[in-house]
This record gives structure tokens, sequence and C-alpha cells, in this order.
């Protein structure tokens, strides 16, 4: 009996080792967790453009830019987002010019590998980020006239060429992230005296301008449309594909701005489209005592509740003394 006891006295103190080996072992592993421990990949991209210009003088001038800042979190492909501007202008006479131009095409992500926690021990959340940018700021007067000057060492140097064209000056933005756009187009003027801000990015466009036309065209132009549809294919089988909803309202703006005067004139226009989303909800508390009571509550809550449930005041907390 005594040998028996002694081999369950020995067996209880062998279990009794390995619980407390085991909750050491579980101690250390809990005294060794690193916040940020898993290494992480990263990703930078940066397109900037900054130029500043200041053009005075006679002649024949023309200038064409074109800028496509790209969205890299955009749904549509690199070259279908983000915002887009340009201009293009030509005559011949006086051009005093001043451009201030800002572009920007930047990418940042960053993902941790496997996963990572804080000195919290909240799970890490993966960053990434984008900005499409284009500023435009500029301040132009043209006067029209003809102008003659020899050309190169042939026949135009002993016969002055002659440029006579009147004053054509166009800018417009586009942002193909929120699909609208706004233009302003001068044409056949004899003088034109400007000044242009157009700021924009994926979710605001803006054109705001002070124009002096005498005797030409101008036009403004702005456009809002509903959008692309991005999941419409033919179904399998189908011979012809024949456009839905979504891809009709493309032909059907929800804004359309297109203002046309001839002559001369004065004129300011101050334009801004703006494309807010709001993904947030607002949710009811199911304790209304703790958020206002009885009378807080909407209707349908009202009739669906209980007595109990409407005076169920288990949230409240005592002030501390």
């Amino acid at each position: 009996m005594f040998h028996d006891g002694g081999n369950v006295l020995r067996r209880k103190f062998i279990l009794l080792v390995f619980l407390i080996m085991g909750g050491m072992s579980i101690a250390v592993s809990e005294s060794n967790f690193v916040p940020y421990e898993n290494p992480t990949t990263s990703e930078e991209k940066n397109l900037t453009f900054d130029m500043q210009q200041n053009v005075n003088g006679m002649g024949f001038f023309a200038s064409y830019r074109r800028m496509l800042m790209s969205d890299a979190v955009g749904t549509e492909g690199r070259f279908n987002n983000g915002v887009e501007a340009g201009s293009n202008a030509h005559g011949s006479g006086e051009v005093d010019s001043e451009l201030l131009l800002y572009a920007e095409s930047s990418y940042y992500n960053k993902t941790w590998i496997n996963g990572a926690y804080d000195e919290d021990g909240e799970i890490i959340e993966d960053d990434e980020d984008a900005a499409s940018i284009i500023n435009t700021n500029e301040t132009s007067n043209s006067i029209y006239s003809r102008i003659s000057m020899p050309i190169g060492t042939g026949y135009y140097a002993k016969n002055a060429f002659a440029f006579d064209s009147r004053i054509d000056w166009s800018n417009w933005v586009k942002n193909r992230d929120a699909m609208n756009s706004i233009s302003n187009e001068i044409q056949d003027a004899s003088s034109l005296d400007l000044k242009l801000n157009a700021p924009l990015n994926t979710t605001t466009t803006g054109m705001k301008l002070m124009e002096d036309v005498v005797d030409g065209k101008a036009r403004f132009v702005a456009v809002q449309y509903a959008g692309l549809p991005k999941d419409e294919e033919p179904e399998d089988g189908a011979a012809d594909f024949v456009p839905g909803a979504a891809m009709k309202a493309w032909h059907s703006p929800e804004f359309v701005l297109d203002e046309e005067y001839t002559g001369t004139y004065h004129i300011a226009e101050d334009l801004t489209m703006k494309i807010d989303e709001d993904d947030s909800e607002d949710e009811d508390d199911w304790l209304p005592c703790c958020s206002g009571g009885f009378f807080d509550m909407n209707r349908m809550d009202i009739k669906a509740r209980n007595v109990k449930g409407i005076f169920d005041c288990t949230c409240y907390q005592p002030p501390a003394t």
C-alpha cells in the first residue's frame, strides 16, 4: 500500500511540475510580446510640376499645354481618373502675361506583412493615400495688331513676313473622378485682359475669372455628368449589348451651363463644383434613456419596443463620490 501510494504521490508531483513549467512558458511568451514586430512593405511615388512664367513683348505668340495628374486609387484605371487641365492661345501683337502653375500626382502605401499590433494590442491598419492636384493662376493682357518681321536668311529675310492673327485663348479643367469639367474660350478678339484662378483636385473643380473682351466671342461652359457604369457587361450569349440606365445617364448630364457672348464685354465668373461622399450612418441607441429618453426615439422604434425596452436604464452610472 505504501509503495503504491508513493507512486501516486510521485505522479502527482510530476504533474505539478509540468503545470508549473507550463505556467512559466505562458508567462515568458506574454513578456516577449513586441509591438510592430512584423516587417512592412512601403511604396511611394510623386510627380510634381511647378511652373512660373512671365512674358512681355510684341510679335506672334502661340502656346499649348495639357496635364493629366492621375489618381492612383481611382477605380477607372490610371489614364481614366484623376484631374486634367489644359490651355491654348495664339495671336499677333502685344502680350504681357504671368503664369503660376502647380500640379502633383502622388501615391503612398504602407502594408504590414502578416499583420501587426500596436502597444495596446490593437491591429494596425494598412495605410494608403493618393493626391491629384492642379492649381492655375494666370494674368494676361493681349492687344491684337498686324506684325511684319523678317524671318531666317532666305527670301523672307528681305521680304518681311506678315503675322495677322487675332487673339484666341482657351483654358479648361476636367475632374475625371467627379465626372465634371469647366472651360472658357475666347475667339477672334481685338484685345483681351483677364485674370484666372482654377483650383482642381479629385473632389473640387473650380474656375474664377474676370475678363474684358473687345470685338470677340467669349464662351463659358460647365458640365456635371451622372457617371459611367463600372460593372455593366453583356450577358453570356447576348448578340447585342444594350446600354442600361447608367450608360444613358452619361448622355444626359445632371448640370449644364453654356454661355456665349459676341462683341465687347466685361465678364466675371466664379463657379465651384464639389463632390462630397459620406458613408457614415446614424444609429439610434438601443437604450433610449441613455440618449434622451422616450421622446427622442423614432416612431418605428416606439412602435416596436415594449415598455421594458423603453425604460431599461442599465446604462446609468452613479456619479463618483
